[in-house]
């Protein structure tokens, strides 16, 4: 189990890597309750180079570089220069928003739900029906007359 851990966290405590998700969940939360478009934006960069720094952390380091090059050097970038060529008006900046963060936890819930609990329990029984027909047709093949 030490052996699988070195590899797959390239020689990093998983304390490291939960922080660093921790990050990003964090500003994904502020990228969608951030009133001001410019600012947002700003949560958007630290959210995809929280995500590089991530990847490159778990040793997948060409695509956390290719992540850090595409989305924050051409997308995030390219937002944030439209923001600020558009005139975002004050009165549009004072919308109460508080109402879809409720919303935002349900669905945020829901989603740890499935990914946690339903989704394995589908892939055991998946993998157990699997097993068995192989099984089957293995025996099958083994007491046939041929």
């Amino acid at each position: 189990m030490f052996i699988y851990k070195e590899i797959t966290f390239a020689g990093y405590q998983a304390l490291s890597l939960d922080l660093l998700y921790v990050a990003a969940a964090l500003f994904g939360i502020f990228v969608i309750i951030s009133k001001n478009p410019i600012t947002s934006v700003l949560y958007l960069i630290g959210l995809f180079l929280s995500i590089s720094v991530y990847l490159m952390l778990t040793g997948l380091t060409f695509i956390g570089l290719s992540y850090l090059l595409v989305y924050i050097g051409a997308v995030s970038i390219l937002f944030l220069f439209i923001l600020m060529l558009i005139n975002v008006r004050i009165s549009e900046l004072l919308i109460d928003s508080i109402n879809s963060i409720p919303l935002a936890f349900l669905l945020g819930g829901f989603f740890h739900y499935f990914i946690n609990y339903a989704l394995p329990y589908m892939l055991r029984t998946y993998n157990n029906f699997l097993h068995s027909f192989i099984s089957n047709i293995k025996l099958a093949n083994v007491t046939s007359p041929l």
